[in-house]
């Protein structure tokens, strides 16, 4: 399955009424916990991709549960905390985060741009050593981009519900790099020749 919004709670109960098999139901695109909990007992297996941790157990959080959430600072319901999507708030709250720090540390200034920031998104290596030192620590695999990599993400895992919550039913799965990536560069120089003064940019990346 491969949704958004009101699609998705409406394709897990419509599979559960007709009683197809929850454990070969597969989402390539981010069901929620209300998502899956709206079939009730009917969306236990079912399955879907993910890339971070689900939960609380992890330094971080017990660090914003202690400053935010018990200091009244929080704006999330309590009971959405260790949420699927709330843990990916976290997470991409993390790589802003780290995206100014790095700025910082390349422009030697205290005070960025978004242009400054667009450079530390570029030039972020965030390690194992990294994630835990930022309380993360087997929250998600480490990854670095480049100019030529802006992404670097290339492996997901599986989770299932098991009815109240997602469990981590599988290792990092990468793609298949060699057969794909080629494909996507065939795809892309045809669109660039297709497109004439296709990039544009305002300034050439550069990794440090």
């Amino acid at each position: 399955m491969y949704g958004w919004g009101a699609m998705n709670p409406t394709a897990i109960k419509e599979a559960a009424k007709a009683e197809f098999p929850m454990d070969k139901f597969v989402s390539i695109w981010w069901p929620n916990d209300a998502d899956a909990a709206s079939a009730g007992d009917g969306a236990k297996g079912f399955k879907t991709l993910n890339w971070h941790g689900a939960g609380t157990n992890y330094q971080a959080f017990a660090d914003i549960q202690k400053l935010v959430i018990d200091a009244g600072k929080s704006q999330t319901p309590k009971d959405e905390i260790g949420q699927v999507l709330y843990d990916r708030g976290v997470y991409n709250s993390m790589l802003i985060a780290e995206a100014i720090a790095q700025a910082q540390k390349i422009t030697g200034k205290k005070v960025v741009t978004g242009e400054d920031v667009r450079r530390g998104l570029e030039n972020l290596n965030i390690d194992a050593a990294r994630l835990k030192a930022i309380g993360l620590d087997g929250f998600a695999a480490s990854f670095k981009t480049t100019c030529a990599d802006h992404n670097s993400h290339s492996a997901t895992f599986v989770q299932q519900w098991d009815g109240a919550k997602w469990t981590k039913v599988s290792d990092l799965i990468g793609p298949d790099a060699a057969r794909v990536q080629p494909l996507l560069d065939e795809a892309a120089k045809a669109y660039a020749e297709k497109n004439a003064g296709w990039p544009a940019r305002s300034e050439p990346c550069d990794n440090k």
